[in-house]
């Protein structure tokens, strides 16, 4: 990317287009991260009472982890959302909670050859990457997005759609909204997304910004 942005030109001034914002943006999440195991949660006996007290003990452990990293935004589920494999021993809710909350989001890379062919609408997918410790999740965003040719070359002229969701069964997305800014005279696409993961019982916000680009021939990547 250039170091020195253009601002999309569409009248005598140049300014930045920014676009209109979708939903609400998640809560600002402390992007801090420590080296913690993946639990691997053992098979438990569960009857109705047990998973109660495991709740109830589960429920302190979140508020406690919570205190600790009060940046963080994690919180618990109500019980009757938690599926039988998402109980575990209250020491490996804890390592997971220690996880999730101090989890980071990054823009996943990609391979140069992803990108798609010039339309007047084109979609395009990219991925977000949560990190806990040494291994991950992904979130996929797509984009639909609208290309006209201005200014002597192809370039964004807005946003369609936006779409996110966890492209990981071990856990959940649920997004919250979104916003664009058009910069470097049509070529590039920043959009912010926010939402929450959810896994194992356990919810947490996360923002994040990606860019897509657009060539002079109309190819999004």
């Amino acid at each position: 990317m250039k170091n020195l942005r253009k601002l999309l030109l569409v009248t005598p001034l140049a300014f930045s287009l920014v676009l209109p914002t979708t939903g609400v943006l998640a809560g600002e999440s402390n992007d801090a991260h420590v080296k913690v195991a993946e639990v691997e949660a053992p098979k438990l006996e569960l009857t109705q009472e047990k998973k109660e007290d495991l709740y109830n003990q589960y429920v302190k452990i979140v508020a406690d982890v919570a205190a600790q990293y009060p940046d963080s935004g994690i919180s618990i589920n109500p019980l009757d959302t938690f599926k039988d494999e998402y109980f575990m021993s209250p020491e490996d809710y804890r390592a997971f909670a220690v996880n999730l909350a101090t989890s980071s989001i990054v823009v996943a890379p990609e391979t140069p050859s992803d990108v798609i062919t010039p339309f007047a609408t084109g979609s395009k997918t990219k991925y977000a990457q949560i990190t806990f410790g040494s291994s991950s999740r992904k979130i996929a965003v797509t984009g639909t997005f609208t290309i006209d040719h201005f200014l002597g070359r192809m370039g964004f002229t807005g946003i369609k759609s936006l779409s996110s969701q966890s492209a990981d069964s071990r856990g959940t997305w649920r997004q919250g909204g979104y916003n664009g800014k058009i910069l470097d005279a049509g070529e590039t696409m920043n959009v912010s997304v926010g939402g929450t993961y959810s896994e194992n019982g356990m919810s947490k916000p996360y923002n994040f910004d990606l860019e897509f680009y657009c060539s002079g021939t109309g190819e999004i990547s």
